[in-house]
């Protein structure tokens, strides 16, 4: 997930190449070659990790493979779930939980999106539509992807998430539960998102034959916590030091969050962050706060961006959007209603102002000199809310660009523009401190 020039994703090219036009006509070959390309991918991080990123930029890319491999090789105790849906009662089963943006960013790592997309476009899925959903419901209906026992989503981020997994739910004959999150933060709705938790739970059960102990619930819940406080630990630490960060590790690590929340693997890796930016040397560039998701396969920004001297991405508020700021109502000894919780005051819930006021904290926080707001293909929330982030967010004191693009399909991603205009943004912003400096 970063230059395409790099021989990891060159392996993921070849079976790209070797998949493409065998997804509908030979599902099972194609499962094949996916499957074996992320195996070997997954073999690189292991065992041939980039030197060039700091060590928790690693565990990050590994966590995040393994999220999504692991799943595919074991389809039986896989369970399709949404963004930021609480996965600790899948991993306290024993379960492997993988959501669609996981599954789709990594189709996309192996150059595989354009059948997927074409064949849900083929079963009247609107051109419209997020990418992101459109790959999931392609790989699903050609067969590509195994069916799941269980779909599991909540109504948290997007239209998107109360149509999809319905959909492929009632196609594919799977289980499905579905977690309704109020807008509003009280303990109402608190205590409402909580009680379905616990259906979750026992539909969980249910469907798999296993029971979940409440103990070790409580014990995912409790790293939960203690691995998102010590992410806003991070914040601070990430000012005027080099992270050694890209769009695909930016990406890898916040779906290794997402997936990975409450084993001890992401807790340490969290903890490395700290480790890491606690003596990572001084870096003079621009720091960038990056909206929603990143077109980390774009060549042209890739130069502009990644592992530069000139500007880097210091936090998205994607990989913040679970965090509290300001400590926790409920506690692991509430584990449902602490899962809860963090679904209701997640900052992608609700109205656009909780999102804008979350990434002005970040910016805020880590002494951002910008903000870059991608407006992904098909997700209405971002599109419709970016000039009111554009405008706070500048009255605040950030300047920010908004971007059109897309953040798992290349052909809705005008890679010449997108760079260009991301260039122009960085000499605006360079002149400005150049100007502020001999002020």
């Amino acid at each position: 997930m970063a230059d395409d020039t790099k021989p990891g994703i060159r392996i993921l090219d070849r079976f790209g190449s070797i998949m493409d036009g065998i997804d509908e006509t030979d599902p099972d070959t194609a499962r094949f070659w996916l499957t074996m390309a992320f195996q070997i991918k997954r073999w690189q991080t292991r065992h041939l990790p980039d030197r060039g990123e700091l060590p928790s930029g690693n565990i990050g890319a590994r966590l995040a493979l393994e999220g999504v491999t692991d799943a595919l090789e074991d389809p039986d105790n896989a369970v399709i779930t949404s963004i930021f849906l609480p996965n600790e009662i899948f991993h306290a089963m024993g379960l492997k939980p993988v959501m669609a943006e996981a599954i789709s960013d990594f189709l996309t790592g192996a150059r595989s999106e354009a059948g997927f997309v074409a064949a849900a476009e083929q079963r009247g899925v609107p051109e419209t539509y997020c990418s992101f959903h459109k790959i999931l419901i392609g790989a699903a209906e050609t067969g590509v992807l195994v069916k799941p026992h269980l779909i599991a989503n909540a109504s948290v981020a997007c239209d998107a998430n109360n149509i999809t997994f319905k959909w492929l739910a009632k196609s594919l004959g799977s289980e499905h539960v579905y977690v309704d999150v109020p807008y509003e933060q009280g303990d109402d709705s608190i205590r409402y998102v909580a009680d379905q938790l616990r259906e979750l739970a026992h539909v969980t059960e249910e469907t798999f034959g296993r029971r979940l102990d409440l103990d070790v619930l409580k014990e995912y819940v409790t790293r939960s916590q203690a691995t998102l406080d010590a992410m806003v630990r991070t914040l601070p630490l990430r000012h005027g030091r080099y992270l050694a960060n890209d769009m695909g590790l930016e990406m890898q690590q916040a779906l290794a969050l997402f997936l990975m929340l409450g084993l001890p693997d992401a807790e340490r890796m969290v903890h490395q962050m700290e480790e890491d930016y606690k003596s990572a040397r001084r870096y003079d560039g621009l720091s960038l706060v990056w909206v929603h998701a990143a077109p980390y396969f774009s060549v042209p920004l890739q130069k502009v961006l990644d592992r530069t001297e000139t500007a880097q991405i210091i936090a998205s508020d994607m990989g913040f959007a679970q965090v509290s700021l300001d400590g926790w109502s409920y506690g692991p000894d509430h584990p449902f209603e602490a899962m809860a919780e963090r679904l209701v005051r997640n900052s992608f819930n609700g109205p656009a102002t909780r999102r804008i006021d979350r990434i002005r904290e970040l910016a805020e926080r880590t002494q951002a000199d910008g903000v870059v707001v991608f407006c992904h293909w098909g997700c209405k929330e971002t599109l419709g809310a970016s000039q009111l982030m554009k405008r706070d967010l500048e009255a605040a004191g950030f300047p920010t660009l908004v971007l059109d693009g897309d953040g798992c399909n290349r052909a809705n991603c005008p890679d010449g523009q997108v760079a260009t205009r991301m260039g122009a943004f960085i000499e605006m912003l360079q002149a400005q401190r150049a100007e502020e400096a001999g002020a």
